[in-house]
């Protein structure tokens, strides 16, 4: 294994221990070898690195960046003077890659070197410039030569000179660059002031600014996040469910940088020109990457001047990539008090020292079997992501991670953008922005749920594109066949095979069996808080984060900080809590949750590291583009994806997918224990099979968040009744609802330092955060109004940056349509028609994907519009009065549909029907109202669903308090129903199965925590398309079934 300290060169390469410490591991260290008294040092080949850890590390440079214009003057100098090239090729070395302050002290060091090699070089000469075998100069001349050596010493010394002084103003001419800025900052920054660190300051000067046309490549117009439409939904407003917020597609590598910025001149930035002039502020060409599976082109597909062929662009990217990595790593370092910037600015203690080797430990094993502490990979599993990180950046294409989990994961309590996976997010998007490369950070965590329900639907939910993905409910999970089946279904259900990660779960075999990378989050050493008083002495980032024994503050009383609302000029809201609710002993703060993030973006980091390293070598041995079998994916997925199925450890031999539904039905099981070697057939009866385990599943709900929200939607397979309506009991679509005021929030003090403190998101990003600079922008609908809001007051928005998608996806039909389907519900009752009388819970509204960059649940109502909250339970609920509710069902594959159902609810959730005696109110619905009658009843139905709303809230936040409850999680389940007997059908292809309620109940089968079901079909002879169907019958409107998911294989 290879463990990876903090970084070791601020030229971005990985330092790498070869020699390894002889039980398997081989050191990686972190991108500084950072002098104990002049900040970063950039080590020669054979230089030792003192460390607290291993005083005799010595690295390896695996490249260099290229010659810069101080180097090249040098090597002019050198050849035309014949000065000594090593002493002077260490000067060039010192001014371009440390900064000047550090620079100068190597300089004194080489001026040295340099005039004691003169002295040698002089002395060791003997007659016709060929020394003595003893290197001592022939004694008859040694007088005679004396003036002559004098002269060459000073003619020497004066060239050194010289030299330093066009070394030193090269430097300042090519160590600090900058690129010129976009015209606007991105929504939501700040300025941050300055914060003076822990560690001692020095002064350096701030550097010249370097300016490109950047302007030639950003888009021309923004995107959607789907282009799904459902019926009623064609003129949704922007930022409306139903359009998805728009963004600017990152297409290039130069993206938005800020010269200005006190982090780009403390700490550099992404200084990448394109040295071809002829494409300066141009898009270069690049063949059609969407037309052939996973973007995996051929080399022979890139146009001749496609930069992927290009050396000398690609030498420079790769050379200033390495360095934003490294520089980024170095900032997560920094902002816990032990990292150092590139201009030296700072110096480290030798007790921060010992505490930069602590602080995110990680070890790259060569086996699986290596002992490892802290954060750990394996070289098998870096080379695959090599593989996916170097393709991703040669197609331009997206990478996705994504988190699934309960509460803590979800971020109650510290607010969903500050939640852990979502503040790596904020690390690594820049980062990998910079590389040409959509990052997205999602975050599906459930409160009071566990992850079971979305895994059932394979990787609809969670995105069929999820690069990395990790699993975190073991409070809610505790079997591990659950976390297994979790990861097992990424693998196998998604268009990718992502990296696996899991808290406290076992991904060993994954990695053996079926080739899948893996990874594992550990911590590190945090500073301390002893007093209020010395806590202002602790990184912003460490404050209250660890009290120490004995402290005199309480830690606790500090852990959450995040706030409800930041005043703004053209909006207030209702009256807003103080901080973000969802507080309980198992729900971590603010701080843990961005140190445990913090832990995650340093793996990511490392691999991407690696990535581009293995990428110069492999370019070194056969030029670029390099060969198509080190960066296509294609068969690399597919190999993982055959193989997982060999991977145990899910459901099958050992365990049933579900559980009986009454507690003393599980006690006779434990006390009577059956296994596969007693013969026990555990497919039969209502559990679900186990083959669910090896097959793709597919599926859609109404919950949330849910990646691409609209075409993950149950309602995207519901049919539409022959009105065009899926909900016909309110006036317009949910999901067309617009907010109550429009983005972006202000921003947030909670989330940044409050002073220029070190902050990683930025310094990867090289900006700043400027609140002068934010300027407002307008938001136009469809008819060119102003949006406006409760207080009729509009936020502003650039009507330019709005691109609303004509697109339309209308993938719901009707059996019969218009008149004849009225005619034939009016002849027979039983016609297997969708009914009038169904009722659509929404949930939250706004675009909740699981991302921070949505709008989701800004409704007036909301008491914490800045919380983020996107826990959503949606559903479908129809009584006996409400008709037929049917879906359309495509792509059966392997013979099984089923679905998550809650019988258990009364008649508040169907408000449709309240007046109704008969079945669709006796043929029409509520179609007939008009005129006033019309009116009340849509404003009735409206306020109905934000009562609906806040009960689906209530109910999250009381099954978040019974996260704990054993008793809860195993047995019982909920109610088969509340209102006596009922009778509940369903239809598939027309055929009708009747169960009263005592069969119902015998069907409904608990899979897990909160996760009741009922199995439609179970034949794998059985595939295609199907038409599912349901109702209620005989109950008036006193029992009501609802639907949150439905499954199918």
């Amino acid at each position: 294994g290879t463990t990876m300290d903090p970084p070791d060169a601020p030229d971005g390469n990985l330092r790498q221990n070869v020699g390894g410490n002889g039980d398997g591991a081989i050191e990686l260290q972190p991108l500084v070898a950072a002098s104990r008294s002049n900040g970063p040092m950039d080590a020669p080949e054979d230089d030792v690195v003192p460390s607290p850890s291993s005083f005799a590390r010595k690295v390896a440079r695996s490249s260099e960046p290229p010659a810069s214009a101080t180097q090249v003057a040098w090597a002019r100098t050198n050849a035309a003077n014949g000065t000594n090239g090593a002493a002077v090729e260490n000067v060039a070395s010192a001014l371009s890659n440390e900064g000047i302050n550090n620079g100068l002290q190597r300089i004194s060091l080489a001026m040295q070197q340099s005039y004691a090699a003169a002295r040698g070089h002089f002395a060791g000469e003997g007659e016709g410039g060929v020394a003595s075998s003893n290197g001592a100069p022939p004694a008859a001349d040694s007088n005679a030569a004396a003036p002559a050596d004098s002269d060459k010493r000073k003619k020497m010394l004066l060239l050194l000179m010289a030299t330093l002084f066009v070394a030193l103003l090269g430097a300042g001419l090519d160590k600090f660059t900058a690129v010129e800025a976009e015209k606007e900052l991105e929504a939501g920054e700040q300025d941050p002031a300055f914060h003076e660190h822990t560690s001692d300051k020095k002064e350096v000067d701030k550097p010249a600014i370097h300016l490109i046309n950047v302007e030639g490549y950003r888009p021309t117009e923004m995107v959607n996040a789907s282009d799904f439409i459902l019926p009623g939904t064609e003129n949704a407003p922007p930022l409306s469910a139903a359009k998805g917020r728009p963004y600017y597609p990152i297409l290039n590598h130069f993206q938005h940088r800020d010269p200005k910025s006190p982090y780009a001149q403390q700490w550099g930035y992404f200084d990448f020109e394109d040295p071809d002039p002829k494409w300066d502020g141009k898009m270069r060409p690049h063949p059609d990457f969407d037309g052939v599976p996973n973007r995996d082109v051929l080399n022979a597909d890139f146009p001749d001047s496609a930069w992927q062929n290009d050396e000398e662009y690609m030498t420079s990217f790769l050379a200033q990539a390495k360095l934003l990595v490294n520089r980024s790593i170095e900032a997560v370092y920094a902002e816990y008090g032990v990292g150092i910037p590139a201009d030296g600015s700072v110096t480290l203690t030798e007790e921060q020292y010992v505490h930069r080797d602590q602080f995110a430990p990680f070890v790259l094993k060569e086996t699986i079997n290596t002992p490892a502490g802290g954060s750990w990979s394996t070289k098998k599993s870096f080379d695959g992501i090599a593989r996916r990180m170097i393709h991703h950046i040669m197609t331009g294409d997206t990478f996705k991670l994504t988190l699934g989990g309960h509460s803590a994961a979800a971020g109650h309590g510290a607010g969903f953008n500050q939640s852990y996976i979502i503040e790596a997010g904020h690390v690594l998007e820049p980062v990998f922005a910079h590389l040409g490369v959509e990052f997205r950070a999602y975050n599906f965590a459930q409160g009071g749920m566990g992850t079971m329900q979305q895994a059932m639907a394979g990787m609809d939910l969670r995105s069929k594109e999820t690069d990395w993905i990790m699993w975190d409910s073991r409070m809610t999970e505790r079997p591990p066949s659950i976390a297994n089946f979790f990861l097992r279904q990424a693998l196998i259900s998604g268009n990718r095979a992502p990296v696996l990660m899991g808290e406290g779960v076992n991904v060993n075999e994954f990695h053996e069996k079926a080739g899948a990378a893996i990874a594992a989050q550990g911590m590190g050493w945090v500073p301390v808080t002893v007093s209020d008083e010395q806590v202002k002495e602790v990184p912003w980032a460490a404050q209250w984060l660890q009290c120490a024994r004995g402290a005199t503050t309480d830690c606790k009383k500090h852990e959450y900080t995040a706030g409800c609302w930041v005043e703004r000029e053209d909006f207030k809201p209702r009256p807003q809590g103080a901080i973000v609710g969802g507080q309980a002993g198992w729900h971590p703060g603010n701080r843990i949750h961005k140190r445990r993030g913090r832990m995650i973006a340093l793996i990511v980091l490392r691999s991407l590291a690696y990535a581009l390293d293995k990428w110069e070598t492999l370019a070194a041995e056969s030029g670029y583009p390099i060969a198509e079998e080190h960066w296509h994916v294609t068969e690399y997925y597919k190999s993982i994806r055959e193989k997982a199925p060999t991977v145990g450890g899910c459901y099958g031999n050992s365990w049933k997918i579900g559980q009986k539904r009454h507690l003393e039905e599980i006690e006779a099981d434990n006390n009577n224990v059956t296994t596969a070697a007693d013969g026990r057939n555990l497919d039969e009866g209502d559990f679900w099979p186990s083959r669910l385990c090896n097959v793709p599943l597919q599926g859609r709900s109404l919950w949330g968040p849910r990646h691409n929200p609209m075409e993950s939607s149950l309602l995207s397979i519901m049919r539409a009744n022959d009105k065009g309506d899926i909900d016909p009991g309110i006036k317009n679509n949910a999901y067309i609802d617009k907010p109550c005021y429009n983005p972006p929030d202000r921003p947030a003090p909670w989330t940044v330092p409050p002073s220029t403190e070190p902050f990683a998101p930025l310094i990867g990003a090289s900006r700043r955060l400027d609140v002068e600079e934010h300027k407002p922008r307008q938001l136009r609908g469809m008819d060119g109004s102003l949006f406006g809001n409760a207080q009729g007051v509009s936020t502003i928005i650039d009507e330019a940056e709005v691109h609303i998608s004509t697109s339309i996806q209308n993938t719901t039909r009707v059996l019969a349509e218009g008149d004849e389907a009225v005619a034939t519900a009016a002849v027979d009752k039983n016609a297997i028609v969708p009914g009038y009388g169904m009722n659509v819970k929404w949930g939250r509204p706004g675009v909740c994907d699981g991302s921070s960059h949505h709008w989701c649940d800004k409704t007036c109502e909301s008491g914490c519009l800045m919380g983020g909250g996107q826990d959503n339970r949606g559903m479908v609920c129809f009584d006996g009065f409400s008709g037929w509710v049917i879906f359309d069902i495509k792509n059966v594959k392997s013979g099984f549909i089923g679905a998550r159902m809650e019988p258990w609810h009364g008649p508040a959730e169907t408000p449709i029907t309240a007046a109704w005696k008969e079945v669709n109110n006796g043929g029409n619905g509520n179609y007939d109202k008009t005129g006033r009658e019309r009116l009340l009843h849509e404003e009735y139905q409206e306020q109905q669903m934000h009562e609906g709303v806040e009960r689906m809230k209530q109910e999250i936040e009381e099954d978040i308090q019974h996260e704990n409850d054993p008793g809860r999680r195993l047995g019982g389940g909920q109610s088969c129903g509340m209102a006596g007997d009922y009778t509940f059908e369903y239809a598939i292809n027309g055929t009708i199965v009747s169960w009263n309620q005592a069969k119902f109940c015998e069907h409904f089968t608990r899979l897990n925590y909160n996760l009741d079901v009922i199995k439609f079909m179970d034949d794998e002879s059985k595939t295609g398309n199907f038409e599912l169907a349901m109702r209620m019958t005989n109950v008036g409107r006193a029992q009501v079934m609802c639907i949150t998911h439905l499954y199918w294989a």
